[in-house]
């Protein structure tokens, strides 16, 4: 009884959009962390390396069950949702962070909720609907515009910036659709959170001895090895929470993370690093929350699984 009272204290619609606003906030300051480490000589590649062996042993510690890790059945799930949704876009991310702000960067992950859309109703997860396609379709439309106002502000872009930013929604999208489909019956989120972290930091870790980028860069000092620690708690937590709203949605809703990480990132961006925005940014942004609602007015159910 007192259980079940315990689960009525939260509806389930409220917890998950409390997970949702929690963990784009956090996924948002993940970013500005990343601005202010790489920016002080830290290459990206070996920032998102300690970030996910940090965050990925965190949760590994606080795990129960750690043998379970090394079942055969979940080391493919753990690379493929390593790579897709942790690995390439925030490699990506980090060091565009640094060239196109952390606004902007924040941009780039509100972009999957339409290709998710598409791939789960191609696959059949996901019911068609034209409202929730209309709604996705004015936030995608909305970030292209603010990406188009953002490539206008800057001197001397670099096309090639752009054309890897597109990376980080295409490999979200698929790591979005695989991670449901996928999921591995009776293992826990943070179980899941820990190995996908881990496989994460392995690959990273790969790819900087391919390209030959430094583990232990000579200029770390005590302030980056701080900001460092500091993204890898963090990341813990924002995983952790980040599976745990997958498991209670669907991969459409999740999906909608990125846009609420990328109205964090303007504000982050305005607070914490400065930067400033036109009033055509601002409107996107504005446009990008009303196409969310748009596409959410559906029936209450439809976010659970």
């Amino acid at each position: 009884m007192m259980a079940t009272a315990q689960r009525s204290i939260i509806p389930p619609q409220s917890l998950i959009w409390g997970l949702l606003l929690a963990n784009g906030f956090l996924i948002a300051l993940m970013l500005a962390l990343a601005k202010a480490a790489t920016s002080q000589g830290m290459p990206a590649m070996t920032y998102a390396f300690w970030q996910t062996l940090i965050a990925g042993a965190v949760l590994l510690v606080c795990a129960g069950k750690r043998r379970s890790l090394l079942a055969p059945r979940l080391s493919r799930y753990f690379l493929i949702s390593g790579l897709t949704g942790i690995a390439i876009p925030n490699a990506i991310g980090f060091y565009l962070v640094t060239k196109l702000g952390a606004g902007f960067t924040g941009i780039m992950y509100a972009l999957p909720p339409i290709f998710t859309f598409l791939l789960a109703a191609g696959l059949g997860l996901e019911k068609r609907s034209w409202i929730k396609l209309a709604g996705l379709s004015i936030a995608v439309v909305a970030c292209a515009w603010i990406v188009l106002q953002r490539h206008s502000e800057i001197s001397s872009p670099n096309a090639l910036w752009f054309a890897m930013g597109l990376l980080i929604p295409a490999m979200l999208s698929i790591g979005n659709v695989y991670r449901s489909v996928a999921w591995p019956s009776g293992v826990k989120p943070m179980i899941l959170a820990s190995g996908t972290l881990l496989a994460s930091s392995a690959t990273l870790g790969l790819f900087a001895g391919l390209t030959r980028t430094s583990i232990f860069p000579e200029t770390t000092g005590l302030q980056l090895v701080s900001i460092v620690g500091v993204q890898g708690l963090l990341t813990a937590l924002t995983y952790l929470c980040a599976f745990e709203l997958q498991r209670r949605s669907n991969p459409v809703f999740y999906s909608q993370l990125g846009a609420v990480a990328a109205m964090f990132g303007l504000l982050i961006g305005v607070i914490w690093f400065n930067e400033r925005y036109s009033v055509g940014i601002w409107l996107g942004a504005l446009v990008v929350i009303l196409g969310l609602r748009i596409s959410n007015r559906t029936k209450p159910t439809s976010p659970e699984i």
